[in-house]
């Protein structure tokens, strides 16, 4: 247990370490912040702190900065979300729900947004397809040997494929074929998709039939797949800690590679509610520097995906706490509408 002294020595080293990313001493806290108690039994207060764990001294003679440890009591015990004005909160929420009905470019868009708003590095996952349930399936002639497929999917997921046919077509049968499918397989799950067709398509719609077969084998694949948007990786470099690329290298190899972002995401993100993970307490040695802030957006109680992001540990908390969790809900309430 700490006491009410350790605490506020704690969370003024923690607030002045945020805004300056330089280490702390004690006579800057006792000229910055009125303690009540003199620069030496800071520096007593800062000995313990490090003692137990909380502050480490990067150098020798040098000031102290928080720890993982440290980081952490602050999020779990000191931290309080910053308060979002009522004006910038609904332009947050406009500006989400004017993006798109695509759900794909509605996470994109999310992500620039999110990563605007806190200066981070802002990853989102798109809801997977293979997850989705089949809403309607309609065949747009585009001419003589082209099909235009358009796969409408629960929650709002939107997949247009052209199918291209080995010879002419009737196009005024479209209409009556796109009926059929879409009585035939309204509420299917997309993954079940294939098995469900194979026989049937094949024997009723004949060239047509093997075509559409081909263009969705292809789309199944791809839809195991989470698909990842990134925005902000430039921002690493405007962060006094990865000035040095040694030091931001792990951290951008992290980015490149999307499939284990995806599942660092998909971790992080397993628990409802807003959920940050600080250095060492990530899975992955390359983002030991970094915290990560993460929550899910989801229509009713299916998850739908993950939104996250990553700075260094010396991150403004409230703030990107704050952020994740409108962005999140406000995702959640823009995919909702979509399915009315």
């Amino acid at each position: 247990m700490l006491n009410e002294r350790k605490i506020m020595v704690l969370q003024a080293i923690i607030d002045d370490y945020i805004r300056s990313a330089e280490p702390v001493g004690s006579r800057t806290i006792a000229r910055r912040y009125n303690l009540g108690v003199s620069p030496a039994t800071i520096r007593n207060e800062m000995a313990d702190l490090e003692e137990i764990g909380y502050i480490i001294q990067p150098h020798i003679s040098a000031g102290r900065i928080p720890s993982d440890k440290g980081y952490r009591f602050y999020v779990d015990v000191l931290m309080e979300p910053s308060e979002i004005p009522e004006g910038k909160r609904s332009e947050i929420q406009r500006r989400v729900g004017a993006i798109s009905h695509e759900v794909e470019q509605l996470v994109q868009e999310a992500s620039k947004l999110l990563s605007v708003l806190t200066n981070y590095v802002a990853v989102v996952l798109a809801p997977q397809m293979n997850k989705c349930v089949i809403e309607r399936i309609q065949l747009l002639a585009l001419d003589e040997y082209r099909i235009l497929l358009v796969l409408v999917l629960y929650p709002g997921l939107v997949q247009n494929r052209i199918v291209r046919m080995p010879g002419t077509y009737d196009p005024d049968a479209l209409p009556q074929i796109s009926r059929e499918l879409t009585e035939r397989l309204q509420g299917v799950a997309y993954r079940d998709l294939l098995s469900s067709l194979i026989k049937e398509i094949k024997r009723e719609y004949g060239d047509l039939g093997a075509a559409l077969l081909d263009v969705i084998a292809g789309e199944l694949v791809d839809s195991k797949q989470e698909k990842v948007f990134l925005s902000g990786a430039i921002s690493i470099f405007e962060q006094p800690e990865f000035k040095d690329l040694e030091r931001a290298k792990g951290l951008l190899g992290l980015l490149e590679q999307k499939d284990a972002l995806s599942g660092l995401i998909s971790t992080l993100s397993r628990y409802s509610g807003v959920q940050v993970t600080i250095g060492r307490e990530n899975p992955m040695e390359e983002i030991h520097e970094c915290s990560v802030v993460t929550s899910t957006y989801s229509v009713g109680s299916k998850v739908m995906g993950a939104i996250g992001v990553i700075g260094p540990t010396r991150m403004e908390y409230a703030n990107v706490y704050s952020v994740v969790e409108l962005l999140a809900n406000s995702l959640s309430e823009v995919l909702t509408d979509l399915i009315k």
